[in-house]
């Protein structure tokens, strides 16, 4: 299903959420013209127009996955999403529904700067998983992984594994993990610019919205792990936005004229959308500069849900911090130290 709508500049502005909810919605539930494959190595990555390398993006990104223990005593693995590195000393942002099974005893409550070991070995009452332990793969490397920040479930993901997308924008699907690694270990990671602090309303998270035009659209590569694949780049448009400015759409219809298009450089003619598969969630999504500009939380074939990572950043991180803490973050290109919270800034 194709969804063709032009929308003159004059009009971008008056567009409501609710028609733009219905046709995301359609696009979710519909499967659209098959859009590219996904980029798949150094020269395909550099020919649309990205300014980072392929081995870079990859030893930035994680694939994170659960291994359980069968009856026989013997092990097994199971791929469950994406992260993406933010410091050298291997902090980690992923998606909430991928650790789900890690925080399934503290889903009542938010934990700020702790420190819950997910790869030790966990016994549960899950049938399909009586012991299981987490792991993140870095390159070719496993690791052991913690998370220290984390909503709790009803303000993530509201304990569904499906979220329309106006549920997708009012909860805040990610957390912030750290590699178990040797103290010395330093890793590749994405810098952070800095931001003005406020930009997310974090008193009112879930308060009501419009979407708009994304003026201009940005293009994005998202990267991740598919499910039973190696490391792949999926590469779009971000066309909608969202008013406060808590994440972003690749939808996969026409918002904008032909002119203005022209104006910005943009080809008429572009597929609009972006093909994101299962387990891509929590992976970077990322500008042609390789600025990070949020985290891929809910997609399939035609459309991709990221929330922004302002959104992050203001949710686990502060400006200000304790006498003698040691910043978690130095952000770019002003310098500026961000902290882990140790509560709850929207109480």
């Amino acid at each position: 299903m194709v969804l063709h709508y032009p929308v003159t500049f004059a009009t971008l502005h008056c567009i409501t959420v609710q028609f733009f909810t219905c046709l995301i919605i359609l696009c979710l539930s519909f499967p659209a013209y098959a859009l590219g494959d996904y980029l798949t190595g150094a020269e395909q990555l550099s020919a649309e127009g990205a300014k980072f390398a392929w081995p870079e993006v990859r030893s930035k990104s994680l694939k994170i996955f659960i291994e359980y223990q069968e009856g026989d005593g013997n092990w097994k693995r199971a791929s469950l999403g994406s992260g993406f590195l933010i410091s050298p000393d291997g902090l980690f942002v992923t998606a909430y529904h991928v650790m789900k099974y890690c925080l399934q005893s503290q889903k009542e409550a938010s934990s700020f700067s702790v420190s819950t070991d997910c790869s030790a070995i966990h016994s549960s009452a899950v049938r399909s998983l009586p012991v299981w332990r987490y792991k993140a793969q870095n390159d070719d490397q496993e690791f052991g992984v913690q998370i220290l920040s984390h909503l709790k479930e009803a303000d993530s993901t509201d304990g569904r594994d499906f979220n329309t997308p106006d549920e997708i924008i009012k909860h805040r699907d990610f957390v912030i993990g750290r590699l178990i690694a040797e103290p010395e270990r330093r890793f590749s990671y994405w810098e952070l610019l800095d931001f003005k602090q406020g930009t997310i309303s974090l008193s009112s998270p879930q308060a009501d919205f419009e979407l708009k035009p994304l003026l201009p659209p940005k293009r994005v590569f998202i990267a991740g792990y598919p499910r039973d694949r190696d490391f792949e780049v999926a590469d779009g448009f971000l066309n909608l936005a969202e008013e406060h400015n808590r994440g972003y759409f690749a939808a996969d219809f026409r918002v904008y004229s032909a002119g203005y298009l022209k104006s910005v450089g943009i080809s008429p003619d572009t597929n609009w959308g972006m093909r994101v598969e299962n387990h891509m969630s929590g992976g970077a999504a990322v500008d042609s500069s390789g600025s990070l500009v949020g985290v891929v939380v809910n997609g399939n074939e035609n459309t991709a849900g990221i929330l922004s990572i302002e959104n992050v950043l203001e949710t686990f991180f502060s400006k200000s911090g304790q006498p003698g803490t040691r910043p978690a973050i130095i952000l770019t290109p002003t310098k500026t130290p961000l902290y882990l919270r140790r509560e709850n800034p929207a109480k």
